[in-house]
């Protein structure tokens, strides 16, 4: 799955209040953290902490995770086809 179909995946899924992780999500750790930070600093989500401890191992926290409008617009630039 290409990147923006994840990332769309995973908004559509906050989107209808169902769960993040990366079990779910079917990625690894790091590569779920990855996304999950990118979706942060790009100001599509709320609410999202991140630990990476020195030995590797990386924690993603999502309860109380929101989607914000820049987020919205991804989910309506997509299914629209502009993505």
């Amino acid at each position: 799955m290409e990147e923006k179909e994840k990332i769309y995946a995973i908004l559509k899924r906050i989107e209808s209040d169902q769960p993040v992780n990366q079990e779910v999500m079917e990625l690894e750790a790091e590569a779920f953290a990855d996304i999950m930070e990118e979706l942060t600093d790009s100001r599509m989500v709320e609410n999202i902490k991140i630990s990476r401890s020195g030995s590797g191992a990386v924690t993603v926290t999502t309860a109380g995770i929101k989607l914000t409008r820049r987020g919205l617009d991804f989910i309506l630039l997509k299914e629209s086809g502009r993505i």
